[in-house]
């Protein structure tokens, strides 16, 4: 199946076709989406607000840097800008919040798998779901959710400092940095999935308009909107919006 490719430019994508992509599994099936750049969130909140993301901490090491990782989990810092976009029920024009998920070229993950993850945790009654509508489209986007590379997230990102480790969300775009998907935090020890339902809360978190909470007290439940990755301040891992991220907005 053929996917569309986006360029990484954060004012807007340029698609073309990939031909022999299979990461739908019909192979044989090849289907071009139209593009669009993705219009920036609506909520008029967010007009003028500046980018969000966990920022200001030292690059991490791979994990047991003694040995490389195989080429499987292997993270290339730099991959080429351009992403695959995950096949929907839905082209685009539904009611609530709009997303798609994009997956960039080179990275060893399934476009489809990414999508289904973030799709799920979206619509999760724990999360977001309780308060916002939020529907994944293949086209033309309210936001376009991004696992990229440890590079070009830093360029997607930018003017923010995410030092090639961390995530952020940028005007339209929710930046997953890839090496996080991949690794996790130290937080999230031996807990990946929950890591990943993490991180996709609160990059979204930011574009419905959240802003970063601190831990309320040691042992607590930590708040999804706590910059977790960078540390727990004495709280406990938790991937879901909390009393406390709710009564900030």
């Amino acid at each position: 199946m053929a996917v569309l490719a986006t360029t990484a430019a954060v004012a807007g994508p340029v698609a073309f076709l990939i031909p022999g992509a299979t990461d739908t599994g019909e192979a044989g099936r090849r289907t071009a989406v139209a593009a669009s750049p993705s219009a920036p969130f609506p909520d008029p909140t967010l007009k003028g607000e500046r980018p969000d993301g966990e920022v200001a901490v030292g690059r991490d090491r791979d994990p047991d840097p003694k040995r490389p990782p195989s080429p499987a989990t292997r993270i290339p810092e730099r991959g080429p800008g351009t992403f695959e976009v995950a096949a929907a029920s839905s082209l685009g024009s539904q009611a609530g919040v709009t997303y798609r998920v994009e997956v960039e070229q080179g990275l060893p993950f399934s476009t489809m798998d990414v999508a289904r993850l973030v799709e799920v945790t979206l619509a999760d009654q724990r999360g977001w779901a309780t308060r916002h509508t939020l529907v994944r489209v293949e086209g033309h986007a309210d936001l376009r959710i991004i696992l990229a590379t440890p590079e070009t997230a830093d360029d997607l990102c930018a003017p923010l400092d995410t030092d090639g480790r961390l995530s952020c969300r940028n005007g339209g775009n929710v930046v997953l940095n890839a090496w996080r998907w991949q690794f996790g935090a130290d937080g999230y020890a031996g807990e990946l999935a929950a890591y990943r339902r993490y991180v996709i809360n609160h990059e979204t978190g930011h574009a419905l308009g959240y802003p970063h909470v601190g831990c309320p007290g040691p042992g607590e439940i930590a708040p999804v909107m706590l910059q977790q990755t960078k540390g727990l301040e004495g709280c406990k891992p938790n991937p879901w919006p909390s009393r406390v991220d709710l009564l900030t907005h």
